[in-house]
Parts: C-alpha cells; sequence; structure tokens
C-alpha cells in the first residue's frame, strides 16, 4: 500500500512526547541516588534486557500496509517490568522508575544507531512505549491490595502461579494497550485520519503481534527462576520466528502491487495517459480515504482501483487529449470505466476493484436523487482523478485552487460533498502530484 502522507507535528504528537519526558523524569528522579549501586547489583540482568530492547527496536517488522512494529522490543520491556527471581542472578527487586530508566536506556541506545545510519528516528514511538511500559511496571511493583504488589506476590508465591500469570497478562495488556493508543494519536494527527480509525488499523493489523507480546512478557518472568537470563531468548524465540512469516506476506502483498502499477502502465506506454497519472492518483484517493476513516483493507482496494481506472483507454482508436478522461464526453468516460472494468475482471480475487472502476462515472447525482449504490471507492476515484486531470503535474497553488474551485462547480451533481471535503484537506499539507517514496520504488 502506499506509504502514509504525513504533514508537520501537532499537539498530539507533542503531548506523546510531552508524556514521555514525563515518564523518563520523574524515572530519573525517584533513583538518581540509588541507580549506580542498582547498576552495580544487576549489572548482567540490566544489559542483557537493554541488549534485547536495542535489538527489538533494531530489526522492526513491517506490516503489509506499511506499518513499522517492533514486538520484541515491547515485548523484551514488558519482561522487564515482570521478572523477579532469576536463576544464578540478584533477584531483580528495583522499584518502577529504574525498569523505566532500563528500558529508556535500549530504546534511546536503538534511536542512536539508527541516527548514525542515517535512518528515520521516530522518538514519538519511542515515547509511546516508554509510556506503555511505565504504566505496566507502574501496576507491577507499585503498591497492590494490602500494600503488596503483584510483584510481591510473585516472589512469595502466596498466590498459584497461574493466577499471577493471568494477571500478569491483563496489565501487560494494559500497558500494549497505552502504547497503541499513543502511536494511534500521533498517526491520526500526521495523517489526517480520525482517532479511531487509526486506533482500529493500529490494533487489526497487529492484533496477532499483539496478543504474543501480552503472553510473552509474563513468560519470561515464569521461566526466568528455572532458566536465568536464558528465559529471554527462550520465550522471543517463537515472536522472532513470526517474524519470518510476517516479512514473507508482505513482500508477496508488495509484489502483487507492483504487479498492478505495471499493468496501470500500459496507458502510459501506449500514450493514453500522462507519465505516473495513475500512481499520482492512487497517491491522492489513499490520502483521501485515510481523511474519511477506510480501513486497511478498503485502502488497499482503491489504491488498487485508482490504479487501474484508466485501464479502459487501451480500447480507444485515438486517445483522449492529455488522457484527461475528466474532459471527456459522459459516454465515452463511460465505455472507458466498463471497458477497464471488464478486464480486470479476468484477473482473480480482483472483483470488486472491477465494481469500483465500472462505477467511478456515476454521477453523484444518482446516489443524491435515486438512491443507487455508488461505492465510496468509486466516489472517491472519481474525485481524485478529475484534481489530477485538472492539476497535472503542477503544484502551484493557483493551480491546485483552480482545480478545486472546478470541482466545487459539480460539488452534489457531480462529486460527493464528503469526499471534495476529504480532498481539501488531503491536499492542504502537500502537494497533488506528489508521488510517495514506496511508489517510487515499485516503479
Amino acid at each position: 500500500m502506499t506509504a502514509p502522507t504525513t504533514r508537520p507535528d501537532g499537539p498530539r504528537t507533542w503531548g506523546t512526547l510531552a508524556v514521555g519526558a514525563l515518564v523518563l523524569g520523574g524515572a530519573l528522579y525517584a533513583d538518581a541516588g540509588s541507580l549506580r549501586s542498582l547498576l552495580t547489583v544487576h549489572e548482567r540482568t540490566v544489559l542483557a534486557f537493554v541488549l534485547a530492547v536495542t535489538a527489538g527496536e533494531l530489526f522492526r517488522l513491517r506490516m503489509p500496509s506499511g506499518r513499522m512494529a517492533a514486538p520484541l522490543a515491547s515485548a523484551s520491556a514488558l519482561a522487564t517490568a515482570f521478572v523477579g527471581r532469576i536463576h544464578g542472578e540478584p533477584t531483580f527487586d528495583v522499584d518502577a522508575g529504574f525498569v523505566v530508566l532500563v528500558v529508556a536506556g535500549g530504546l534511546l541506545l536503538a534511536a542512536a544507531v539508527r541516527w548514525v545510519r542515517g535512518r528515520a528516528v521516530e522518538i514519538d514511538q519511542v515515547a509511546a512505549r516508554l509510556v506503555g511500559v511505565g504504566v505496566a511496571a507502574w501496576l507491577t511493583r507499585g503498591l497492590g491490595p494490602e500494600g503488596q504488589s503483584l510483584w510481591d506476590l510473585e516472589i512469595d508465591r502466596t498466590v498459584p502461579l497461574s493466577v499471577i500469570a493471568c494477571v500478569m497478562a491483563v496489565v501487560a495488556a494494559v500497558g500494549v494497550i497505552v502504547e497503541i493508543m499513543l502511536t494511534a494519536a500521533v498517526q491520526s494527527e500526521r495523517q489526517r485520519t480520525p482517532w479511531s480509525a487509526a486506533l482500529r488499523d493500529e490494533i487489526g493489523e497487529v492484533a496477532p503481534l499483539t496478543f504474543a507480546v501480552v503472553t510473552t512478557g509474563p513468560l519470561v518472568a515464569l521461566m526466568a527462576p528455572v532458566l536465568g537470563l536464558l528465559a529471554l531468548p527462550t520465550a522471543l524465540f517463537p515472536l522472532a520466528i513470526t517474524y519470518v512469516a510476517v516479512g514473507r506476506y508482505a513482500r508477496n502483498r508488495q509484489t502483487y502491487r507492483q504487479t498492478i502499477a505495471t499493468l496501470s502502465r500500459l496507458t502510459e506506454e501506449g500514450g493514453y495517459t500522462p507519465r505516473h497519472h495513475a500512481e499520482r492518483v492512487a497517491d491522492l484517493s489513499v490520502r483521501i480515504g485515510r481523511v474519511l476513516g477506510l480501513s486497511a483493507r478498503e485502502l488497499r482496494e482503491v489504491e488498487y482501483a485508482a490504479l487501474l481506472h484508466d485501464l479502459g483507454q487501451i480500447s480507444l482508436r485515438d486517445p483522449i487529449p492529455g488522457g484527461a478522461t475528466v474532459l471527456a464526453a459522459p459516454s465515452d468516460q463511460l465505455d472507458i470505466a466498463v471497458e477497464g472494468a471488464r478486464i480486470i475482471r479476468h484477473a482473480e480475487g480482483l472483483e470488486a476493484v472491477a465494481d469500483y472502476v465500472e462505477a467511478q462515472t456515476t454521477p453523484y447525482r444518482q446516489v443524491r436523487e435515486f438512491g443507487d449504490d455508488v461505492p465510496v471507492a468509486s466516489r472517491i476515484i472519481k474525485v481524485a482523478n478529475a484534481f489530477a486531470d485538472l492539476t497535472g503535474r503542477r503544484e502551484d497553488p493557483s493551480e491546485v485552487a483552480a482545480a478545486l474551485e472546478r470541482i466545487h462547480l459539480g460539488l452534489g451533481y457531480q462529486y460527493d460533498p464528503e469526499v471534495v471535503t476529504a480532498l481539501a484537506v488531503a491536499t492542504s499539507d502537500a502537494g497533488a502530484g506528489r508521488v510517495d517514496d514506496r511508489a517510487a520504488v515499485a516503479r
């Protein structure tokens, strides 16, 4: 899928960074006096967990949508919050603040390595993960019922380990949810996506990995009294194996997308449409879809349909000047859409995409006056294609404003007002002709 188009940081991003800074500052204030002694006593334990968190951050996982996840880092951080007795090592009898400092050490070390390598450092994700771990550590090592914390019950074994394990899993889930909520808030702000939609996508795509993260932390704590520090790599190994499966699936999805992008260039090679027109329409359609709160699966289908929306032009004897279908007669637009849909239906698994392409020329008045069922994806492509045709490759603000004004003339008749509003939002922070980095790589 097309990589997200982001805009400058806003209140939610700075708020996440501020909360992360407060958590880290509070931990430093609480443990400044005992930090050196704790590091001396738990030297090997701290080193093992710092390295595990660092490795998890450096070897992140690219999900099929392009979203980056670091399940190994999250699982290692949560394990730091839960671990108590460790075979061959002093009992990890520390407070929540020290846990935060250990995890912060791993996260910041990974950020430094990425920076040295010239890679992007998502400090907001570091802050979100730190806050989530801080919440889990406080719930685990803070005061509990009758003055005993969950960590105390784990050490004293006054409660069955099965109960302790279940409570740990619940606490880990709370920490992960806090991290996901903060990450979704930042993503919704940057991508102009409703927060509920961003949260849905964050939870939906990484749900299986989230379950593994939630269970891995308690598993390390329960294995450590027997295996010692070997419990950490042992418990993380099954989670690391999932990297292979998810990575292979993501590569297959990218190959599929590249195949569709190659097919979309038939009209370009034949001289029917300008270079990269399909990519521009797809990029803009995805941005509009994000503003409207479409799910990751819906965005993927919108992108595929947008890439193939002009495929029917290969049936034309005489190309449309500039390939601008928005300037063609309605009957010609319909013939192009129907022919494109007919071609697409020969490919297995693209039935919905073909339906979107076929319905892209339907005027919005058919929905408003006659109740026709025109998919929102088709309405998005209609608006995005019109904007791309009217602006071409020009990103001058006056050209963008003129294109928006022209589209507004057809508001409610040709174009869905809600989609046009989303178009204005999607084009307010980025050039209309922008093609994202991943799309460029696909070419």
